[in-house]
């Protein structure tokens, strides 16, 4: 009993991640800088893509500057819970299992699995059942959503795990692999880019999921402070206009 007493006075007298920001002057921001249309690492160094729109805005509104940290899917949990960044934001979705180590905000854009092909394969791949044969190769990103969803649904096909999210659409396109699963955001910018790719029924998505901010799980004030701003960008319409700008939608 004195110890969960003890912990309570702890989390109650340890300052929310918000003091602190606000104290240090800058949010530290971490991007995995391979996922378009949210987070990319550009050639000189910098990131752009929606959230690194977001992060610029959410440091206006804190009155903060804003400093990015480069981190990877299979890292960025423990960057959060190493406190190497304040918040996390490259299209991560919300996962029940996520949640169970860090906090997550409110959803900010409705997302699901999505198969992307190479355009000459639209009528051999036609769902997972076509994808899911001896023989078939799925490239995949390690750490994240995509590589759970296709752990669990692929059995029968070759799972290659190809380091460099950024690299998969091109990995389809040339042959090294026949289908990639991303979300279909992801699907559908690949191919507008370049067409040699198709994605599979974007707007009848495998899944339902949400994009999300990842924070520290035990922080209240900077959790709803986080909700607050994006119902603030929600009614104001830059949540929208962001949207728009970067995904079509």
């Amino acid at each position: 009993m004195h110890a969960v007493v003890l912990a309570a006075l702890l989390l109650i007298s340890a300052p929310s991640r918000l003091d602190v920001i606000l104290e240090r002057g800058h949010i530290l921001v971490g991007m995995t800088g391979d996922y378009r249309p949210f987070s990319y690492l550009r050639e000189d160094g910098t990131f752009e893509g929606l959230d690194v729109e977001a992060a610029r805005s959410l440091a206006g509104a804190l009155g903060v500057d804003v400093r990015f940290v480069k981190t990877s899917w299979p890292t960025l949990v423990q960057g959060i819970l190493e406190g190497r960044y304040d918040i996390a934001m490259s299209g991560v979705t919300r996962t029940l299992e996520r949640q169970k180590v860090v906090g997550l905000s409110d959803g900010y854009l409705s997302i699901g699995k999505c198969t992307l092909i190479r355009a000459s394969d639209q009528d051999r791949f036609t769902g997972l059942e076509a994808i899911d044969q001896p023989g078939i190769r799925v490239g995949v990103n390690p750490g994240g959503t995509n590589e759970r969803f296709v752990r669990a649904h692929i059995s029968k096909a070759e799972i290659v795990v190809i380091e460099n999210n950024l690299a998969i659409p091109e990995a389809v396109a040339t042959g090294r692999v026949d289908v990639m699963i991303t979300d279909n955001v992801e699907a559908v910018l690949a191919a507008r880019r370049d067409p040699r790719l198709h994605a599979v029924a974007p707007d009848r998505p495998l899944t339902s999921e949400e994009l999300s901010y990842m924070i520290p799980r035990d922080d209240p004030v900077f959790l709803n402070w986080i909700n607050l701003w994006l119902h603030q960008m929600e009614l104001d319409g830059n949540l929208d206009s962001l949207r728009d700008r970067w995904t079509g939608r």
